[in-house]
């Protein structure tokens, strides 16, 4: 694999420096190694020259990074990274597989936020280090990758997400939906009872396995662990997330429930986000299911349910066998899904 000359090196700096630094950086190398003067080096400051004119120009520098900061292929501790799973704010996801037990796992490079904020995925790794429920990924660890940033590793989860499900089956059966709901209520019920509140419940972070009818929670990057009232909120993402973690105010458990019942109206809508804003359940949902679904979006957080006073798994089952006839789907296909 040919490797991309380092310009970050180059100008000694750091490949999330500030545009300000690097002009700083190019200002004092070219001086040094300027071939007018008794220091200076023609070869070096060619290469500091090169460096700048990449990296002050945010269009060169953002494909220098991407063809740069290229894992597949490339052996980095006990991890061989094998292909990109997605690219978002924080930076991009990967499938790798140990190198000598050969078993996959998912690596997030946060290499878009800056050294400062390394500390956002210290906190994803500490919310979910001693997890261990079938609904949610396995912590396995941290790696240093060669551009300095992090790495979260956890176990690999296949399938599609419930936003890719929704974008090929569109309008889902209110069944699906409900036990897609009960997997992650599950799951949620357990986070919470060790205090971890996730934060980001939405369509791009619930795995589906449609085969094997399981439901996976990923990506903890919002989560908090106990938070108190002078917890700050790491952000939200909008049409999901309920009026208090907009607001700044510490997100509780019921905060996750509001962004779920959401997200069964955007299964139930085939991803209509307007539906989802306003709340808009379809009208072939049975009622039982709307109730249900009104009570988790409640504006005011103290009208939705509290696991103290209901347990949100049984509820939902019950509602299963009132609606469905039946507490279990029986593996029935995910309609529009093969």
């Amino acid at each position: 694999m040919e490797r991309v000359q380092d310009h970050y090196n180059t100008l000694e700096v750091s490949p999330k420096a500030r545009p300000e630094i690097i002009e700083a950086a190019y200002r004092t190398l070219a001086k040094i190694y300027h071939p007018d003067i008794k220091t200076g080096d023609t070869d070096t400051f060619k290469a500091i020259v090169l460096a700048h004119e990449i990296l002050s120009d945010p269009a060169k520098r953002v494909f220098y990074d991407r063809e740069k900061d290229k894992l597949e292929g490339k052996v980095i501790g006990d991890y061989r990274f094998l292909s990109k799973i997605a690219e978002g704010a924080f930076g991009r996801t990967y499938k790798a597989e140990h190198i000598i037990i050969r078993e996959p796992v998912c690596i997030k490079d946060c290499s878009k936020i800056s050294p400062q904020a390394e500390k956002i995925l210290i906190d994803e790794a500490k919310a979910v280090w001693d997890l261990r429920h079938y609904a949610l990924p396995a912590m396995r660890g941290l790696v240093r990758l060669e551009n300095k940033s992090l790495g979260l590793v956890m176990s690999y989860i296949e399938g599609p997400t419930l936003e890719q499900i929704v974008a090929k089956a569109g309008n889902m059966d209110p069944e699906d939906v409900a036990w897609m709901a009960e997997r992650s209520l599950n799951a949620l019920k357990y986070m919470h009872y060790k205090g971890v509140i996730h934060g980001d419940i939405k369509p791009q972070n619930i795995i589906i396995q449609p085969e094997s009818h399981m439901a996976v929670l990923i990506d903890f990057g919002l989560s908090m662990v106990k938070p108190t009232q002078n917890s700050d909120a790491k952000g939200f993402t909008p049409y999901f997330a309920p009026k208090e973690q907009i607001t700044g105010l510490v997100i509780l458990p019921e905060s996750d429930l509001y962004s779920l019942g959401k997200t069964m109206i955007y299964a139930l809508s085939g991803g209509n986000l307007d539906c989802v804003r306003d709340g808009l359940v379809p009208r072939i949902v049975p009622d039982e299911m709307c109730m249900l679904i009104r009570r988790l979006t409640r504006e005011d957080r103290a009208e939705r349910p509290i696991w103290e006073n209901e347990d949100l798994c049984d509820t939902i089952a019950d509602m299963r066998v009132k609606v469905f006839g039946r507490r279990r789907s029986n593996m029935k296909p995910v309609a529009g899904f093969s």
